[in-house]
């Protein structure tokens, strides 16, 4: 046994020897097929997982605020999905990669606000519906480069002829429905509307589309619309969302004054409420629809979108009378028609509803008092005239803000933005020894701002100083110290409500204006003005060149001021062409949410000479050449907000700035000489004085608004290079000075670069309402209301 045993061993041990090598090469062989297949696993995986990888970068990347608002990140995007999309021809779901590159690019499109971007996700569109026609993503396609066609490239025609396309190839499609009532509004736009507007109207006319055609599909995503089948179940997670999504937009004060986010608010609520008039929260959806829609028009300032919240709010009222929210949109319908609108009779009315149907309603209380103090200021002034309509939006008058224009040495005009009419005053008191010439404005019954209450010193102007202090009989005095005085003038204006006064010394001539009130500084007795009457007040005569031809406002250039290899003046971490950029772009996306053309020197941040800046503007036919920089000084306790116009200097710190601002020109001295000459000689100058006033008083208006305190340097005129050549209006805002420490602080908060932006934005379109000789509330310092600007 024991043999057998050891011969046994013997044996095992010649098979191992004679296996074991064999058995080392499949054992090698299986590691490096392992090792290749991870390799290669990692350098490439699958396409789906690629995909889906690619798919959570955009949904990460719409949340991320910072990255979201880059350029690069959507490149990236829609480079990965083109890729994606190309490298495997035999992944069924291509269509798809495809839909997400284009998407990608229109996300780009709306934080870049160029048309090129644009471009580029329709072809992208539109290369996806004629390369899957079959794929269930063609008829989004199609809808989406349609909708983007009409918006950005105001290309109503080749939206109109894509949306044909849905309603012959996709009859049963689900984008039937809104292509059909995007194809409504766009046949509107030719009564009137504008392309921006599309959006809004087609989803205002939904409702009745849908009503016309069968009813299509529901698809996944949230922002299509849902079918009246849908379970309350399912519904109520999303009108939770999308009052999360109100409430965090009202707590973002960059984001609130948006109009996209409050458009599609709204478009969600009104959809829910579509879904589901028997659902109990149906009131709530309409209700938050239509408050959406009054945010949306306190952002934009259209009376065509506070309209629309009107109509939403009543249709609350006719559709669930019984709701508690009823007479909270009866009262929220009545200050939009009383100091929105300038309705106060219909405002009354719909106040009077509410004491006859909910007299123990909650807002009960809050309509008797309003509607106590409407009808008071109406029986006080009988309703009719412009004087009575400013009295009734504010009890007391108030200088809201105080600017001035050194026209030269020997001139100088002085404007007193009032909220309401008042009656005024004027004395002179000529120099004496030891004491300049003061001229006084007394002001019945009037307030005067703690911004124009703290007092000015003036340099380098025949202004020297403003004082105030309050009238023992009521009221308030304004006192003004001048260099000399020979003669000056008083006048008040109702397109916006102010009082101008004109004073010049030595023999320069005042300008002669309709309604003045002139006197001559001819003795050493204090020299009384006649008193303007509260009842004298009426439209001024129009005498301006562009009004008289009737000529309005259609596109904008917008000039960030410097710019790649100039980068401008930097101090205090403060670099120029990186504000004026955020500030340009900014500004432009406010015109042209209120329906402007805007064209730019420059989106990025490369390099434009001066000359070439003004040729754009021309090559563009622009109606106005606006031009944005910042400030800086050898003193660094120098600050303040100043806007200028082509002219020569009136002062030496206008001619300092225009020095600066005009190293980097190319022009030579007789090219200059030439072209000032020949816009000194035509109306260019008038008129972008006007603009340069407009966009100076507003631009203070709305940073005291949004609580900043800032210096108002006014307006100035000096020869700016840049300004040189424009044919059209023309003038150059001066943001701030970056060499003073608190101003650099406020020119570096993203939250005061775009109250400075707003600011501009409602100085051109009240220079656009003051052409066509009307007056709104967004465009006017007599604000209608506590919201309006």
């Amino acid at each position: 046994m024991a043999g057998k045993s050891k011969q046994r061993k013997q044996t095992d041990k010649a098979l191992v020897r004679r296996l074991a090598p064999p058995l080392a090469f499949l054992l090698a062989l299986c590691l490096l097929v392992i090792c290749c297949y991870d390799a290669g696993y990692s350098a490439l995986p699958p396409t789906e997982k690629r995909y889906a990888a690619a798919k959570a970068d955009i949904a990460s990347l719409k949340l991320d605020d910072k990255k979201g608002n880059l350029r690069e990140p959507w490149e990236k995007l829609a480079t990965e999905f083109r890729a994606i999309y190309d490298t495997d021809p035999a992944w069924p779901n291509r269509p798809a990669a495809l839909f997400r590159a284009a998407e990608s690019l229109e996300e780009l499109a709306k934080r870049s606000f160029a048309k090129a971007d644009a471009r580029k996700a329709i072809e992208c569109y539109e290369s996806l519906a004629l390369r899957h026609a079959d794929s269930r993503l063609a008829d989004d396609a199609l809808f989406r480069a349609a909708r983007m066609r009409a918006a950005w490239l105001k290309d109503d025609k080749g939206a109109l002829a894509l949306l044909a396309r849905i309603k012959s190839q996709y009859p049963k499609g689900d984008m039937l429905s809104e292509a059909l009532a995007l194809e409504k509004a766009l046949k509107a736009s030719v009564s009137g509307r504008t392309a921006p507007e599309a959006r809004q109207v087609a989803a205002a006319d939904r409702k009745e589309a849908v009503e016309d055609q069968p009813a299509a599909p529901e698809k996944s995503s949230s922002s299509q619309a849902v079918p009246p089948s849908v379970s309350e179940d399912r519904l109520l997670p999303r009108y939770r969302a999308a009052k999360a999504r109100m409430e965090a937009l009202r707590a973002d004060k960059i984001k609130s004054c948006w109009r996209q986010p409050w458009e599609e608010l709204q478009t969600e609520f009104q959809r829910i409420y579509e879904s589901r008039k028997d659902w109990a929260v149906a009131p709530g959806a309409l209700f938050r629809s239509a408050a959406s829609q009054e945010a949306l028009a306190d952002c934009s300032h259209l009376p065509s979108d506070y309209r629309r919240a009107l109509e939403l709010y009543l249709a609350l009222t006719r559709e669930f009378p019984k709701s508690a929210l009823a007479d909270d949109a009866l009262l929220c319908a009545a200050r939009i028609q009383s100091t929105r609108l300038g309705k106060t009779s219909e405002g009354l009315a719909l106040l009077d509803e509410i004491a006859a149907n909910y007299p123990r309603g909650d807002m009960a209380a809050e309509a008797r008092s309003l509607r106590a103090q409407w009808r008071g200021t109406l029986a006080d002034a009988g309703g009719a005239d412009s004087a009575s309509r400013a009295a009734e939006r504010h009890e007391t008058p108030e200088v809201q803000v105080l600017s001035w224009d050194s026209l030269n040495k020997n001139s100088v005009e002085i404007v007193l933005e009032m909220s309401g009419p008042t009656r005024y005053s004027t004395r002179l008191v000529k120099a004496r020894k030891g004491a300049p010439a003061r001229l006084y404005l007394d002001l019945e019954n009037a307030a005067v701002v703690s911004d124009v209450r703290k007092g000015v010193t003036v340099r380098g102007s025949l202004l020297q100083a403003v004082r105030v202090r309050d009238r023992k009989e009521g009221g308030a005095s304004l006192q003004f110290d001048f260099r000399e005085v020979r003669r000056f003038d008083a006048r008040i204006e109702d397109d916006p409500c102010r009082i101008v006064l004109s004073v010049a010394a030595g023999k320069t001539p005042l300008p002669r204006k309709a309604g003045a009130a002139a006197a001559f500084a001819a003795g050493d007795e204090d020299t009384p003005a006649p008193r303007a009457s509260k009842t004298g007040i009426r439209s001024r005569q129009v005498s301006d060149m562009a009004s008289q031809l009737g000529l309005t406002v259609h596109t904008v250039f917008i000039d960030a001021g410097h710019g790649g290899r100039d980068p401008g003046t930097s101090h205090n971490k403060v670099l120029e062409r990186l504000v004026t950029l955020d500030v340009a772009m900014t500004l432009g996306r406010l015109l042209e949410a209120n329906g402007l053309e805007v064209v730019y020197s420059r989106t990025r941040d490369t390099a434009v000479s001066l000359s070439e800046r003004t040729r754009r503007a021309n090559a563009a036919r622009a109606d106005l050449f606006v031009s944005v920089h910042v400030n800086a000084s050898e003193d660094p306790r120098v600050s303040g907000v100043e806007t200028y116009y082509l002219d020569l200097a009136s002062n030496p710190q206008a001619a300092r700035v225009a020095a600066l601002e005009n190293a980097g020109s190319d022009r030579r001295l007789g090219d200059m000489q030439n072209m000032l000459a020949d816009v000194m000689l035509n109306a260019r100058v008038e008129e972008s004085r006007r603009l340069a006033g407009d966009i100076q008083r507003l631009s203070m208006f709305r940073l005291k608004r949004r609580e900043f305190t800032v210096r108002n340097n006014g307006v100035k005129a000096a020869p700016f290079h840049v300004l040189l050549g424009a044919q059209m209006p023309a003038v150059l805002v001066e943001l701030g000075y970056c060499t003073n420490p608190a101003e650099a602080r406020n020119l570096a908060d993203p939250k005061y670069r775009h109250a400075l932006a707003e600011g501009l934005a409602e100085g051109i379109l009240a220079y656009k309402d003051r052409l066509l000789k009307r007056q709104t509330a967004q465009n006017s310092l007599t604000p209608n209301g506590p919201g309006a600007m």
